[in-house]
């Protein structure tokens, strides 16, 4: 499925529904990818035709009225006014002969997150850091599940408190909900990210129901919240449990981990220096969301709605580490930072790099994946895009750059090294050490007064001039 990634003004797809047509329509392809139309915005060659795919999908959110859509070869198009719910199927027949099944369809959009007057008075200005109700919950079904026992980077485990709620709620550990979680993270565990961000989507009330919130829908990427299917197996597993009982007696020690990322972290400093460097990218509220049990899987969301702009940085706690004895004690709370800024980056490099000025080079410099990533390795698999892949070195390379700015120098070139090193070798990143050993001294030594995101279009043309 091809899931283009256009939320367009009010909506999309094209129409007409199967059930009436006798005969689909053809539209006469050529030599390369179809061009694509949507209301006034034109994709030039976005639709790679597949005649292996059937329906080959093209998805489209729609709000309210309407959208033209148009498929459009060299000689033909197809044109189409979409609403929520139509399907439109059509052929697109190749110059060499091949017939490619193509469906367009158009869905309900809803807003992710909803921001009314008194959550702006509330939030505007300030940073929160949480370890939500529904989403520790969640957390534990992780923990409980068979995938999560043969994956080790599911679940931060060995810790007092993982050991304490594994032997509270092994009872339970044969409920619905655990096996319906497990049976998806066995099957796809990428799917774990959507499903713990989806559930800060709820919480419990006094009376330990189960509540959507009146602010967001969902919190994952998706167009739909991938957790509410299940939230009858959530509530029942709640109540047998009395998850909400354990959860409270825990409120001491859960405000001990957010006072860590309150006092200790200088996560102020890191917002200040990221708007410093990005100063065409604004929030007006950061959430830092956690749970104990989670491991190293990090990731970052923002959203936008009657003026306000959110930023969230679903991230894991930043349990002592063996090698940070071997630092000073400045050095390892700038490096246990780390947890947490790599994914406040990301709400600021994306947005960066994702301006359409930088595309054409962006898609010149990472036409070949395998120049940047090495196969085998998490980096193919899971950044395996133009964006994702220059937005991930990005991402530690602004770790370096922060490093560079506030570890002492006889410290410094140790510390760029470890991170080089776990970008190459662990995660795939195959070129980051020379990438890096580029970017630090181009950041030290620029112009007084020049950001980061200045320094794009020379970070862009290394990644052309070395693409070979």
């Amino acid at each position: 499925m091809k899931l283009l990634g256009l939320l367009v003004g009010l909506s999309v797809l094209l129409s007409s529904n199967t059930s009436g047509q006798n005969k689909l329509s053809v539209l006469k392809g050529s030599r390369g990818p179809l061009s694509m139309r949507v209301d006034t915005a034109y994709y030039p060659q976005r639709w790679s035709v597949d005649s292996d795919i059937k329906p080959d999908k093209f998805e489209v959110a729609v709000k309210s009225r309407p959208v033209r859509v148009a498929f459009i070869s060299e000689k033909d198009s197809i044109v189409r006014e979409v609403k929520a719910g139509d399907v439109f199927d059509f052929i697109v027949l190749t110059p060499d002969g091949d017939s490619a099944y193509t469906q367009i369809s158009g869905w309900r959009y809803v807003e992710p997150a909803l921001y009314n007057t008194a959550y702006i008075k509330a939030h505007k200005g300030k940073t929160f850091v949480e370890i939500p109700d529904v989403y520790e919950l969640i957390n534990v079904v992780f923990a409980l599940t068979k995938a999560a026992r043969k994956n080790n980077d599911l679940v931060k485990k060995g810790t007092p408190y993982h050991k304490e709620l594994v032997a509270y709620f092994s009872p339970y550990q044969n409920e619905p909900i655990v096996s319906i979680i497990d049976s998806i993270l066995i099957k796809d565990d990428s799917k774990y990210f959507p499903l713990k961000m989806d559930a800060y989507a709820f919480s419990f009330d006094r009376k330990g129901t189960v509540q959507r919130s009146p602010v967001h829908d969902r919190v994952s990427w998706g167009k739909e919240n991938t957790l509410r299917p299940y939230l009858s197996w959530v509530q029942q597993f709640a109540d047998k449990s009395k998850f909400v009982d354990f959860y409270r007696k825990h409120q001491s020690y859960y405000g001990q981990l957010v006072r860590v990322y309150q006092d200790s972290l200088d996560v102020a400093d890191m917002q200040t220096w990221l708007n410093l460097n990005f100063p065409s990218t604004r929030y007006d509220s950061f959430k830092i969301i956690f749970s104990p049990l989670v491991s190293a899987n990090q990731s970052a969301i923002w959203f936008e709605n009657n003026g306000f702009r959110e930023a969230q940085a679903h991230v894991n706690f930043p349990f002592p580490n063996e090698s940070d004895a071997e630092l000073s004690a400045k050095v390892a709370s700038i490096r246990k930072g780390n947890i947490v800024f790599t994914e406040l980056n990301h709400a600021f490099i994306n947005p960066e790099a994702e301006k359409p000025h930088h595309k054409k080079a962006l898609m010149s410099a990472f036409s070949k994946l395998n120049t940047w990533l090495t196969d085998g390795k998490p980096a193919m698999n899971y950044y395996n895009n133009v964006y994702a892949c220059f937005e991930e070195y990005m991402n530690w390379g602004l770790v370096s750059l922060r490093y560079a700015d506030y570890i002492p120098k006889d410290e410094l070139p140790r510390l760029l090294r470890n991170v080089e090193t776990m970008m190459v070798e662990r995660r795939g990143f195959k070129r980051f050490a020379e990438f890096n050993q580029f970017l630090v001294p181009l950041y030290q030594n620029r112009p007084a007064g020049t950001t980061v995101a200045a320094l794009y279009p020379q970070i862009i043309n290394w990644f052309e001039v070395n693409k070979q």
